[in-house]
């Protein structure tokens, strides 16, 4: 976490955001993932990490956000919300279907019926 913030604060200070959002998901992973998981801070992460990825034009990084976010929404018992948010993410990959990333949110979808 601590290498996670320190990156963080060193990429906001050179500038070069077109790195932030695959941190901020990360970081709310690595929240999630804590004996004492933050479940609030890790939403505003992948939330912060998806407004992000929209505003700088990063399909790749929105894509693995949204598969993380739905994950986490389908676990708290919200498929329908889960799938409202994957789904128009993955639907504008019309390449690329072959990659680790497409194949996951494909798979999730199918799970969210």
């Amino acid at each position: 976490m601590t290498l996670n913030d320190e990156t963080i604060r060193l990429v906001d200070a050179n500038g070069d955001i077109s790195f932030m959002p695959e941190l901020l998901r990360v970081k709310g992973g690595l929240l999630l993932s804590m004996p004492q998981p933050n479940r609030d801070d890790a939403e505003m992460c992948f939330m912060q990490s998806l407004e992000l990825s929209r505003r700088l034009g990063a399909r790749s990084w929105e894509l693995r956000t949204g598969v993380d976010m739905a994950a986490r929404l389908a676990v708290q018992g919200r498929p329908e919300r889960a799938r409202a948010l994957l789904q128009p993410i993955f639907e504008r990959f019309v390449e690329g279907s072959d990659t680790a990333d497409v194949k996951a949110a494909e798979r999730l979808l199918a799970t969210l019926g």
